[in-house]
């Protein structure tokens, strides 16, 4: 089994197997906690919690399967198979990006988040063409942008408008905080390959310091917005809400442990048991043979 599979989501008796097509899926039961968490407030204004909290759930549920869909289906398109584990607050593709060029891993990368701006479109698409006001409305609302409904329009129940509404921001909000150069996310492992284009075995450590810094710096301004119940730059909301802030800041802190280690462990901190060293790293004394060598 994975070990970064069994770390974050070791089986138990009360995991949810299925397969999509031929795509095997496990949910663990902290996703079904994590996801009710996330939405414990949803409905509550309309006093009808338990329905808008179980639609949440299937709009969670959909989006980040789709999310995770992404990542098989491009690892598939480059010959790898891999399965779909859900556990709490994140989703894994295990053995999508097992990929032998860094291209094609920075691609595997980049279609999760693309596959959910993808059923963004369309879910804007279809409510467009039912509710053109609404659609606008509600896009506009994702982003902070204030946007009015003219008299007359067509405007659909609360339940719909909660539907449209989480399946856009869920997919383009949580698609754009995943692009971040924050490690592990999609953005933070792309950072990494390109971090170690330039910089070869360094790359790591040059990644982790840009992951710690971006995630410190959102944890902060999720704080500041927190505080002063509004957005510190316009247009970008965290959602004023406490687990913004907790969310960025244990990134941060994972961030800078692996930072630590890397520095512990030096240059060599990746290497494997069996892979092969160089000549100089093998005999402190091979400088001086070939066929002048340099004699003491």
């Amino acid at each position: 089994m994975n070990l970064f599979e069994d770390s974050l989501a070791p089986r138990t008796r009360f995991d949810l197997n299925f397969h999509l097509g031929d795509i095997p899926v496990r949910i663990h039961p902290f996703f079904w906690l994590g996801t009710v968490i996330l939405g414990w407030n949803a409905g509550e204004e309309e006093g009808e919690r338990f329905k808008y909290l179980l639609v949440w759930v299937a709009i969670a549920l959909v989006s980040v399967l789709v999310h995770e869909l992404g990542h098989i289906l491009m690892g598939r398109y480059f010959g790898r198979r891999g399965h779909i584990v859900l556990t709490g607050f994140c989703g894994l593709a295990i053995g999508s990006a097992d990929v032998p060029y860094r291209w094609q891993r920075i691609a595997v990368s980049l279609a999760g988040p693309g596959a959910g701006f993808l059923l963004a479109g369309l879910v804007i698409g279809c409510s467009w063409l039912a509710y053109p006001d609404v659609t606008l409305y509600l896009l506009g609302s994702t982003f902070g942008v204030p946007v009015s409904i003219q008299p007359g329009a067509a405007i659909p129940n609360d339940l719909v408008q909660f539907v449209i509404h989480n399946l856009m921001w869920v997919n383009i909000a949580w698609g754009l905080v995943n692009l971040l150069p924050i490690w592990p996310l999609d953005g933070g492992q792309i950072s990494r390959e390109i971090c170690e284009y330039y910089r070869g075995r360094d790359g790591m450590r040059l990644a982790m310091i840009i992951s710690f810094g971006t995630a410190i710096g959102f944890a902060i301004l999720a704080l500041v917005e927190k505080l002063l119940k509004r957005p510190l730059i316009p247009h970008v909301s965290l959602g004023q809400s406490w687990f913004a802030v907790l969310f960025f800041a244990i990134l941060a802190v994972g961030s800078w442990q692996l930072l630590q280690f890397i520095r512990r462990a030096g240059p060599d901190w990746d290497r494997t048991e069996d892979e092969p060293r160089a000549p100089w790293e093998q005999d402190a004394d091979w400088w001086k043979r070939g066929e002048d060598p340099w004699r003491d």
